[in-house]
């Protein structure tokens, strides 16, 4: 009799997180059994680039008193499972929890989704290059990489990264798709509302990754020409006010440009389902150009046509003009010329049906739950 393969999941990680529900939820599908060791840091900070120095020492306490706490729950834990996992956030909890797995001979499961370099030094610059504070930040990805037996990551590319830039071995690295929660996002079951203007949807949290300048651009283009579109921005965050400025100096009508704060998560989904095309991501980084972001899988889930960026990760998941529409990062142009391709009905739905067809096939629950199987049957041969 095959027995049941144990897993703790344990540290300050996001619990609302879509990356960290998922893959609890494949691994459980994948027949592990996974029990949680949680304290709460992070869920109480919406835009984590906007903690300033309070905020962060705030946060720093927090997870001091969180590892008082985690440190020895984690290791009776242990005692009696056969892995650690580590989610997102996770580089800190990865120092202390992923030091006590190992001490006890415990492979140790690392789902970081970013690092903490690629995010703050490398797109969103809030450390500067080559400063203290980013070599500081790179030692501590180095070293929660590095106690990791095994890291997820969401595309390729992202392996290819962390193996190149942190010294992490490929044979390490299990790609697992960010994927989007069913539960929320699904089609809708009602026919779409015709009539009236292109319904063109963003969401997000305003990181450079987004490049809703372009966006912002693209849109200016579309009123310029003329065409039947109206575009809302859903969300705040880093470049929210430049954008907010951006938008007036290209003097884009409020009838054509919506802006909306923020939608509770469990909302996202209808309002995906409302809209005629979403939009992903445009930024021409590097970060960029090795990811397809949460945002895309939703959209993709709800069965919407998506305009996202073109890159080599988009390009394995989507066909372009089949499954989505790809177009060069921070291309203005191209990208109203997507959205205006978008306003033909029948294409439109072409493209949102073959999109839907592709994230059931590659990226849904489960597809999660295959990709992470082998793992759980490794731990099982393994042994405690």
């Amino acid at each position: 009799m095959r027995r049941t393969v144990r897993i703790c999941y344990a540290g300050s990680y996001e619990r609302n997180y879509p990356r960290n529900r998922l893959v609890i939820r494949a691994l459980r599908a994948a027949g592990a059994r996974v029990e949680e060791a949680h304290v709460p840091v992070f869920e109480r900070v919406r835009d984590k680039s906007g903690l300033g120095m309070p905020g962060a020492l705030l946060v720093g306490l927090r997870l001091l008193a969180a590892y008082v706490r985690l440190a020895p729950e984690t290791a009776l834990r242990l005692l009696r499972c056969d892995a650690l996992a580590v989610g997102y956030i996770g580089q800190l909890d990865m120092l202390v929890l992923g030091s006590v797995a190992r001490l006890l001979g415990r492979p140790v499961i690392f789902n970081p989704l970013v690092t903490l370099t690629d995010t703050l030094v490398d797109d969103r610059a809030i450390v500067a290059t080559g400063s203290l504070p980013a070599r500081l930040v790179e030692l501590v990805d180095r070293l929660s990489l590095r106690l990791a037996t095994t890291v997820l990551v969401d595309t390729e590319e992202t392996g290819r990264f962390i193996h190149e830039r942190f010294g992490v071995p490929r044979s390490a690295v299990v790609v697992v798709p960010a994927s989007a929660e069913e539960s929320v996002f699904h089609p809708s079951a009602e026919p779409a509302p015709s009539g009236g203007p292109l319904d063109v949807v963003f969401i997000g949290t305003f990181i450079p990754l987004h490049g809703i300048a372009t966006i912002l651009r693209a849109v200016a283009l579309l009123e310029a020409r003329g065409a039947p579109v109206r575009v809302e921005l859903v969300g705040t965050g880093q470049t929210y006010q430049q954008m907010r400025a951006l938008a007036e100096q290209l003097a884009i009508r409020p009838s054509t440009l919506t802006w909306t704060d923020w939608l509770p998560y469990a909302q996202l989904g209808a309002r995906l389902r409302r809209a005629d095309v979403a939009l992903g991501v445009f930024d021409a980084g590097a970060k960029a150009a090795r990811v397809v972001p949460n945002k895309v899988y939703q959209s993709l889930a709800c069965g919407v046509a998506t305009v996202t960026r073109s890159c080599p990760p988009a390009e394995a998941l989507l066909r372009d003009g089949e499954d989505a529409l790809l177009v060069p990062p921070a291309d203005p142009a191209a990208l109203a010329d997507a959205i205006t391709r978008l306003c033909d009905a029948a294409e439109r739905a072409r493209i949102a049906r073959n999109g839907y067809a592709a994230f059931q096939k590659h990226a849904s629950e489960a597809a999660l739950a295959d990709a992470l199987q082998p793992l759980v049957q490794s731990l099982g041969k393994r042994g405690r």
